[in-house]
């Protein structure tokens, strides 16, 4: 059940196995249907997810200046990948992003506290833990970068090389949000590919 966890932390560090068996016995599993709003802005965020199936998106509101809101996408995860609202998970505060499944998923998790004592005793989970902080933030630098320094059509072309599931599987709106262009541009663009 359990397996595509433990085997995503072995590949980054070997796992002895009683932090195995530990983590095993730490984590939940959930499955979640489309739509589902994990974390509402304003909560705290206590748990580090791993998304063993499904799609999911991480965004904060931005006032239009009409007391509207709109919601502007931060992030996606799949596969395979761990996620959680990173500025109130490790400063314990109220999140001001929200995270929301784009399909059904099947998610594994470890409360913050449980996580938080395997660093303390175990060595080797801390360096895991480092080492995933450390590739969340390259990738983070990567879109912060192409953010800055690509036009519309270029931004989308990169999404599409390095997200190619990704693009194919997010809806339209998302990706708009996510690279800061209008929806009816990712739309010409992508009608011309």
């Amino acid at each position: 059940m359990y397996y595509e966890f433990i085997s995503s932390l072995s590949e980054i560090l070997p796992v002895e196995d009683q932090t195995r068996i530990l983590f095993q016995q730490m984590l939940k599993i959930v499955k979640v249907p489309k739509g589902r709003i994990l974390l509402a802005e304003g909560e705290v965020c206590d748990k580090l997810w791993y998304l063993q199936a499904g799609l999911i998106r991480g965004y904060h509101h931005v006032a239009d200046g009409q007391d509207n809101f709109r919601d502007v996408t931060d992030w996606f995860a799949s596969e395979g990948d761990f996620f959680h609202a990173a500025d109130s998970f490790l400063r314990q505060a109220p999140s001001r992003e929200c995270i929301e499944t784009l399909e059904s998923s099947v998610l594994i998790y470890i409360s913050r506290a449980d996580l938080y004592q395997l660093y303390a005793n175990h060595p080797e989970a801390c360096c895991i833990g480092r080492i995933i902080a450390e590739r969340l933030l390259l990738a983070h630098q990567d879109l912060l970068r192409d953010m800055r320094t690509l036009s519309a059509s270029e931004k989308l072309e990169s999404f599409r090389t390095r997200s190619r599931e990704l693009f194919n599987r997010v809806p339209q709106k998302y990706i708009a949000s996510y690279l800061g262009i209008s929806e009816n541009y990712v739309s010409k663009l992508r009608a011309k590919r």
